[in-house]
């Protein structure tokens, strides 16, 4: 993960308008609050969990390249704005005095909802870290990549290996001719086996009936 680098004079410069601009939202908040009818430490405190979530928002947003944390980091980020923009103009806004009972509503449920929203910015950030840090592997190495890979590895090593036996060779290349005869009487046992009669045989190959009967009896002895 790359580290990002800021100049001294820039640092300087973030850090001083960060403070000042934190500051005169924190006394606006703070005092929304507290018309809103929260205790002194609890106005206090309030103004913290917005513009703390700006903070920790903006933190997953630029250490982050990329991704679903980024993109959530972005949501949590401009919707802390929002409610911080709100309180500062609300506080301006509205006459001096307890504020509606909707303003009032609204700032009673910021709190929990920004603890909700922080908790699981730092799960989804942690969980992106984890990623980055293991090179994009989200299991291990021997364990099958889908449920269909495992199924078949478990079905293959059920599998027995039988040798293939050679095939026998072709009836014509085991009782091949050696002369014209034997030539003839290869060719009308071949014609048998295609289902050819003695007479069809006979007329094929030029010789009588009786000798392809012959013939073939003697090959079937």
């Amino acid at each position: 993960m790359k580290t990002l680098r800021v100049s001294p004079s820039d640092t300087v410069l973030i850090y001083g308008l960060g403070i000042a601009a934190l500051a005169l939202s924190y006394t606006a908040l703070a005092d929304l609050a507290a018309r809103a009818g929260l205790g002194d430490w609890q106005s206090a405190v309030w103004p913290l969990v917005v513009d703390g979530l700006i903070i920790a928002a903006t933190r997953v947003v630029v250490t982050l390249v990329d991704g679903d944390a980024r993109r959530y980091g972005w949501v949590l980020l401009w919707s802390a704005v929002v409610v911080s923009i709100a309180g500062n103009a609300a506080h301006l806004l509205l006459p001096p005095g307890p504020v509606h009972p909707a303003v009032a509503t609204a700032v009673a449920v910021v709190p929990p909802v920004a603890a909700l929203a922080v908790t699981h910015l730092a799960i989804v950030r942690a969980r992106a870290r984890a990623h980055v840090e293991t090179g994009g592997e989200s299991m291990p190495e021997n364990m099958p990549a889908t449920v269909d890979d495992a199924l078949m590895t478990h079905a293959s090593a059920q599998l027995s290996v039988v040798s293939e036996e050679p095939a026998p060779p072709p009836a014509d290349e085991a009782d091949a001719p050696t002369d014209a005869g034997d030539a003839l009487r290869h060719r009308a046992r071949q014609l048998r086996t295609e289902g050819w009669s003695n007479y069809a045989i006979g007329e094929e190959i030029g010789k009588s009936e009786a000798t392809v009967r012959r013939w073939l009896a003697t090959a079937a002895s």
